[in-house]
């Protein structure tokens, strides 16, 4: 069993389908921020079958989730202060994202 540590103040993003965790860290731009984050990929999930969690250290109030709306809109958010789950809340579709995601086809009108 692989034990990673509790975090004192950041985010867990839980319940994210296996293989979806990397996509979910390189369009919230985790890379860039100077905060450590763990990525745990095929964990086991009683409902799930597998899943994907990503642990992110850091001010809960400087992260954008419209990725993750997008990409996985059943993940769920542990808000996490003083090491203790403060807040635990479910991810709602938002209207309008800009930035986020890009069309890959030259010719979609998304493109321009």
């Amino acid at each position: 069993m692989l034990n990673v540590g509790k975090i004192e103040n950041g985010i867990v993003l839980d319940h994210i389908h296996a293989g979806r965790g990397m996509s979910i860290y390189h369009h919230m731009e985790l890379s860039k921020m100077e905060c450590p984050v763990a990525i745990i990929k095929n964990a086991r999930s009683n409902d799930m079958g597998r899943k994907d969690i990503l642990k992110v250290e850091c001010d809960p109030d400087t992260i954008s989730l419209d990725a993750v709306a997008l990409i996985e809109p059943n993940t769920t958010v542990n808000i996490i202060k003083g090491g203790v789950i403060v807040e635990k809340k479910k991810m709602d579709m938002p209207k309008e994202v800009y930035g986020v995601l890009k069309c890959h086809n030259p010719r979609c009108i998304s493109s321009i």
